[in-house]
């Protein structure tokens, strides 16, 4: 994202400044008419590069001027370009079927369904799946804290019976230690190393695995509870929400039918 803002300045031969930013959003709209979820990942995008990069400091007068920016997707021209279109649900018999194609004896299959398992009933972002460590479950209460990069704190989840066997049997096929990465990397064999991998590698894994991306699994499960008669503080207490808002413009789909039943 940054290097787009950056290939456009140089284009119009302008400087990485706020003002060169105001001119990049505003072509954004008027001219490529990206939607409104673009825009707002291409901001976040160049505004942390230019604080942590380039030191630049942001005011609320910057804050004002990106807000009238972005309340050009409520005139008529625009409007099309404003609802969000995310990853969509699938059913979570459909996707615990997909996993199941790797119950089998192989380490590599023992791992992938192990992790798959993990990320679909704790509906974690990959940010988390990555930094998760053996260490941080507790397989006795079928728990789990898990690292909230962008809230800063460690959240508890709660894990099903089939996901803590499946996580028993990959530590001990896998030979894990407690303070080896949940996920970390390895061989087709499933021989395992220990270390971080990217949030990207973490992406094609899935990808590649069941072939669709991580993110399809925190709508699915949150989708999943809500359909079950979950309410909104406990789906935030295991998707790790602060806002219960944003589950329901984000993932949460009412249907007509919904609104009847309770008329």
């Amino acid at each position: 994202d940054f290097k787009q803002f950056q290939a456009f300045c140089d284009e119009h031969l302008l400087k990485l400044d706020f003002e060169s930013l105001e001119l990049y959003l505003h072509h954004l709209i008027t001219q490529q008419q990206v939607r409104l979820s673009t825009f707002n990942r291409r901001l976040a995008g160049v505004k942390y590069w230019l604080v942590h990069e380039y030191r630049f400091q942001f005011t609320s007068a910057h804050d004002t001027s990106i807000k009238l920016l972005r309340g050009l997707y409520n005139q008529e021209e625009y409007l099309r370009l404003k609802p969000m279109r995310g990853k969509r649900a699938e059913k979570q018999s459909d996707v615990l079927r997909l996993i199941d194609r790797y119950d089998t004896d192989k380490k590599s299959d023992m791992r992938k369904r192990a992790i798959c398992l993990v990320n679909l009933i704790t509906a974690n972002r990959p940010s988390e799946m990555v930094r998760l460590k053996v260490s941080d479950f507790d397989l006795e209460n079928r728990t789990v804290q898990v690292m909230m990069v962008k809230q800063g704190e460690m959240k508890e989840k709660r894990l099903t019976l089939e996901c803590v066997q499946a996580i028993r049997n990959y530590i001990v096929a896998c030979e894990l230690m407690p303070e080896d990465y949940f996920v970390g990397a390895a061989d087709k064999w499933g021989n395992h190393t220990s270390r971080q991998i990217s949030e990207v590698s973490y992406n094609q894994a899935i990808q590649s695995w069941l072939g669709f991306a991580p993110y399809t699994f925190r709508k699915t499960q949150i989708t999943a509870m809500y359909q079950k008669g979950a309410d909104i503080p406990t789906i935030a207490k295991q998707s790790g929400h602060k806002s219960h808002q944003t589950i329901m413009e984000h993932y949460i789909k009412l249907k007509t039918e919904d609104v009847d039943n309770y008329l």
